[in-house]
C-alpha cells in the first residue's frame, strides 16, 4: 500500500461516491446473509410434515425477494464504486499528461516514447482496475464474510471454528505467491514498453527500414522482444493461475470437514438438518469472498506495480522551471548577451547531443542513464562563450557539425540552462523571467521540423492563441508568402486545407522547413531562431527566402546557424565556434579579410558553386 496510498488524495474528492457505495456494499452483503435463513425455516418446516403450496410459494417468494433486493444493492455497489475509479483514472491521465508536457527535454531523451505511452495507458488501466472491480469486490466480499461469520457462530460454534480457523491459511498462500507477482508484473510493464517502443520506431522510420531491406531483420528483433513479453506473461499467469486451484483445495477441504463435523451432530442431534442446510448454505457465501481474495492479490499487485510506474514520472520535478520570484514577460525589446557560458555533458550524453544537433535522437532508458551519471565524467563542450547582440540586430554561429551551434541557442529558450555563465535578455537571466513568457517571444525554426497530423493551415498557425480570424488569415497569407510556401500550394490537393499526415510524412523535407518558417514568421515573435533552417531548400528557394526575411528581421532580434555561407553573409556578425570556444566574430567582410576558418569556408562554397555551374 505504500504507493497506492498516493491514490488517497484522488479518492477524496469522489468519498462521498466510494461511502454511497460502501453503504451499497454492506446491506447488499446483510440481505444476502438472509437466504440461507430462509432455507434453513423451509427444511425445517418441510421435515416437520408442513409441505403445502402456500408455504413453498411463501419461502420461493421471500427467497426471490432477497435476490432482488440483494441485486439492487449490488448494482448500485458496482455503478458507484466503478464510476469513482473511471472520474480518478480520468484525473490521473489528466495529471500525467500535464506533467509530460511540463518535464524537460532531458526527460525525454533517457526515456522511450512506447514506454511513456504504456505508462498512460497500461498502467492507468490496471490501478482503475485496483480501485473499480478490485474495491468494489473487496468491500463486498469483507462484509459478506462479517455477515456470515456472525451469523455462522449464531449456528454452531464448532463448525464456525473449523471454517474460521482454516481461512488464514489461504491468506499465507496469497502473500507468498503474491510478493513474487508483483516483481513480474513489473517486468511484464517495462517489457510492454519495450515492444510499444519498437513498434513506435518501426512505424515512424518505415520509410528507412523498406530502402535498407530490413523488414525481416526487423521482423525478426520485434520477434525477440515479443517473445520475451510472452515468456514474462507465462510466467505471470503461472502464478496467478496457482492461486485458484490453491483455493479450489481449501474450499474442498473446508466442506469435507464440514459435513464430516455437522453430519455427526446431525446424527447426534445437536443439530437439525435445516441448520446444517443453513450452515452449508453460508458455506456458499464464502466462497466468493475466497475467490475474490486471489483476484485482490492480483488487482493489488498490478495496481501497486503499475502506481509506481506512474509515480516515477507524477514525483519528477522539471530541471527547467518557472523561478516562484520570477518576472513577469510582456513584449521583449529582444537585447541578448551570453556572459561566460559553459555547458557540459556526461561523455555518454555527449553522443546524444551531436544526434539532437543532426535532427535524430536515441533514447535511453532511465536505468541505463542512471548507471552513466554514476560511471561517467563530465565533460565540458561549451565554455567561455560571451557575445551580446543589440536589440533588433543579426547574429549568425557557424561551425563544424557537432560543434555546439544549436545547444548554444537551446539556451535562448531554456530548453537546459548553462551549467555555468548567464544568458540574459534585455538585461535579465532567463532563468528570472517567467518561462512560458519567455518563450511566447520566441519563435524557433528547426533544422528538422515536427508537424501534426493535421491540415496544413493549422500546422501553420500553432502556437496563435486569442488572435481574431479574420488577422489570423491576413497574417497567415503573409507567412506563407514569405516562406515560399505559396509556390507549393497549387501542389496540394486541398491547399492549405491539406491533411499533412503523422509527422508531415506527405511532404518533403524542403516544404516541412518551410511550413516551420511560416509558423514562426506567424508568431510575430521578439526573438528569431533559425537553426539551420534552410538545409533542405534548394539554393534559389533559399535565396528567395532570405530576401523575404530580410524585411521581417529588421527591427527583430534574429539568430541564424546555417551550413551556407552564403545563409549569413548579411547578418551584422558572425561568430565561429571550434572545439567548445569563439574562434573568430566579426562581420562577413571582416572574418573573409582574416583568412581563418571562415574564410575557408567561404573559398570552399565559392568552390563548389564553380564546380557545380
Amino acid at each position: 500500500m505504500n504507493k497506492l496510498k498516493h491514490l488517497w488524495p484522488y479518492m477524496l474528492r469522489y468519498r462521498w461516491m466510494l461511502l454511497t457505495g460502501l453503504l451499497c456494499a454492506l446491506v447488499g452483503a446483510g440481505v444476502e446473509a438472509l437466504g440461507p435463513y430462509l432455507l434453513r425455516l423451509a427444511v425445517d418446516d418441510i421435515q416437520a410434515g408442513a409441505v403445502v403450496p402456500a408455504v413453498l410459494l411463501r419461502y420461493g417468494g421471500l427467497l426471490l425477494l432477497v435476490a432482488l433486493v440483494s441485486g439492487l444493492f449490488n448494482f448500485g455497489r458496482r455503478l458507484l464504486i466503478a464510476g469513482a475509479s473511471y472520474r480518478i483514472e480520468y484525473d490521473l491521465r489528466h495529471d500525467l499528461f500535464a506533467r509530460f508536457m511540463q518535464l524537460d527535454q532531458r526527460f525525454y531523451s533517457q526515456n522511450y516514447t512506447g514506454d511513456l505511452m504504456a505508462r498512460a495507458t497500461n498502467d492507468l488501466s490496471a490501478v482503475r482496475q485496483f480501485l473499480g472491480p478490485g474495491i468494489s469486490g473487496a468491500a463486498s466480499s469483507l462484509f459478506t464474510l462479517l455477515a456470515v461469520a456472525a451469523l455462522m457462530f449464531g449456528v454452531n460454534v464448532a463448525l464456525s471454528l473449523v471454517v474460521l480457523l482454516l481461512l488464514p491459511v489461504a491468506s499465507l498462500v496469497f502473500f507468498l505467491i503474491g510478493r513474487r507477482m508483483r516483481t513480474i508484473f513489473t517486468h511484464v510493464q517495462d517489457q510492454f514498453g519495450s515492444i510499444s517502443t519498437r513498434a513506435q520506431e518501426n512505424f515512424s522510420g518505415i520509410r528507412t527500414i523498406k530502402a535498407y531491406a530490413q523488414e525481416e531483420a526487423e521482423i525478426g528483433v520485434f520477434a525477440d522482444e515479443n517473445r520475451r513479453y510472452r515468456d514474462l506473461n507465462l510466467g505471470y499467469v503461472l502464478l496467478s493461475g496457482a492461486l485458484w486451484p490453491s483455493m479450489a483445495l481449501m474450499l474442498g477441504l473446508i466442506g469435507a470437514l464440514v459435513l464430516l463435523v455437522g453430519g455427526q451432530q446431525v446424527a447426534a442431534g445437536n443439530l437439525t438438518v435445516g441448520e446444517l442446510v443453513q450452515f452449508n448454505g453460508y458455506l456458499a457465501l464464502l466462497a466468493w469472498p475466497a475467490i475474490m481474495a486471489s483476484w485482490m492479490v492480483n488487482l493489488y499487485q498490478q495496481g501497486a506495480a503499475s502506481m509506481g510506474r506512474l509515480l516515477e514520472v507524477l514525483r519528477r520535478e522539471p530541471a527547467v522551471a518557472t523561478a516562484p520570484d520570477s518576472h513577469a514577460v510582456g513584449r521583449l525589446h529582444g537585447e541578448i548577451e551570453f556572459r561566460d557560458v559553459g555547458i557540459r555533458f556526461h561523455v555518454d550524453e555527449q553522443q546524444k547531443t551531436m544526434n539532437d544537433e543532426r535532427g535524430t535522437l536515441i533514447p535511453a532508458t532511465s536505468e541505463v542513464t542512471q548507471s552513466a551519471v554514476r560511471s561517467s565524467q563530465f565533460e565540458w563542450v561549451l565554455r567561455h562563450i560571451s557575445f551580446r547582440v543589440p536589440a533588433g540586430t543579426s547574429l549568425a554561429i557557424v561551425g563544424a557539425t557537432g560543434a555546439g551551434k544549436t545547444t548554444l541557442v537551446n539556451l535562448l529558450g531554456r530548453v537546459r540552462d548553462p551549467d555555468e555563465g548567464q544568458v540574459l535578455v534585455d538585461g535579465v537571466d532567463v532563468r528570472e523571467l517567467d518561462l512560458a513568457g519567455l518563450r511566447r517571444n520566441l519563435a524557433y525554426v528547426p533544422q528538422e521540423t515536427f508537424l501534426f497530423s493535421v491540415p496544413l493551415r493549422e500546422n501553420v498557425a500553432f502556437g496563435l492563441h486569442g488572435e481574431e480570424p479574420a488577422d489570423v488569415a491576413t497574417q497567415l497569407d503573409r507567412a506563407v508568402a514569405t516562406s515560399r510556401l505559396s509556390n507549393d500550394l497549387s501542389q496540394f490537393p486541398d491547399g492549405l486545407d491539406t491533411l499533412v499526415g503523422e509527422r508531415g510524412v506527405t511532404l518533403s523535407g524542403g516544404q516541412k522547413q518551410r511550413v516551420a518558417i511560416a509558423r514562426a514568421v506567424l508568431r510575430d515573435p521578439a526573438l528569431l531562431v533559425l537553426d539551420d533552417a534552410l538545409s533542405s531548400v534548394d539554393t534559389h528557394t533559399a535565396a528567395e527566402i532570405l530576401a523575404s526575411l530580410r524585411e521581417v528581421m529588421r527591427n527583430r532580434t534574429t539568430i541564424i546557424i546555417a551550413q551556407r555561407v552564403g545563409t549569413v553573409k548579411d547578418a551584422n556578425q558572425i561568430i565561429v565556434l571550434h572545439e567548445g570556444e569563439i574562434v573568430e566574430r566579426g562581420t562577413h567582410q571582416e572574418l573573409v579579410r582574416h583568412g581563418g576558418r571562415y574564410a575557408a569556408m567561404y573559398r570552399r562554397e565559392l568552390l563548389e558553386s564553380e564546380l557545380e555551374g
